[in-house]
């Protein structure tokens, strides 16, 4: 078995521009564990890892977290994981493919992920955008009207902030398009908030589909609403 124990996990989160999303980068001391545990691949978006409950936590029943996914940016081509353990002071990374593993100790690796997880410096205005829609919406009157948030984003359609949500019965895929600049973070979300609170008859700019064929329109659409193709 291949051991190697660090003084230092390190969490960043880079932007890869040439495919227009962030990654997250994890660091034993100066090695790159993406590189160590999945060899040509990159690493998770910051929605998929920095989250709570943490995949990275480590627990006394260990657990695979996925770390990696395919350089085209989507973990439906490809992903890898790592199994994550604690044993008393220490939290152990192991190979799913091999017996490699590494080592840290657990106070400083959960303080670094408590410190990641309450950093948003890295931040472009839309994810900021997006993260605070996402605290900022009220679930319940969605829910009622048989809607379930799942995420918003200001990369989704040019210039515009768009929010995709789910509708039962169906399931139906439904998006909300506002028109947006890319830097007024907090209007956006006051007036995206605001209309996601509005009878969705009345909503604008909404694409739907579904699944699978033999669905008619939604019943609860408007005339701002049209088919996704």
């Amino acid at each position: 078995m291949s051991t190697d124990r660090f003084v230092k996990f390190r969490i960043n989160v880079r932007l890869v521009s040439e495919i227009n999303c962030h990654e997250v980068c994890l660091f034993a001391d100066d090695e790159n564990l993406v590189d160590r545990f999945a060899i040509g691949m990159m690493g998770l978006d910051p929605d998929e890892l920095l989250l709570e409950p943490c995949p990275l936590s480590a627990q006394n029943i260990s657990h695979v977290a996925i770390i990696a996914r395919c350089k085209c940016g989507h973990t439906y081509c490809g992903s890898k994981g790592v199994k994550i353990c604690r044993e008393l002071d220490l939290v152990i990374w192991t190979a799913l493919d091999s017996p490699n593993n590494v080592q840290f100790l657990a106070a400083q690796y959960d303080a670094e992920i408590e410190r990641a997880l309450g950093d948003f410096s890295w931040e472009s205005p839309d994810r900021t955008a997006a993260r605070l829609l996402a605290k900022a919406v009220d679930r319940t009157v969605l829910e009622d009207r048989g809607f379930e948030f799942e995420w918003a984003s200001g990369r989704f359609r040019k210039g515009m902030l768009t929010v995709y949500l789910t509708l039962q019965p169906g399931p139906y895929q439904v998006l909300l398009n506002l028109p947006w600049d890319g830097k007024s973070i907090e209007e956006i979300v006051d007036r995206t908030k605001l209309l996601l609170s509005t009878a969705p008859e009345s909503w604008p700019n909404v694409e739907w589909s579904y699944p699978e064929n033999g669905l008619d329109s939604p019943p609860i659409s408007g005339s701002g609403w049209k088919e996704w193709v």
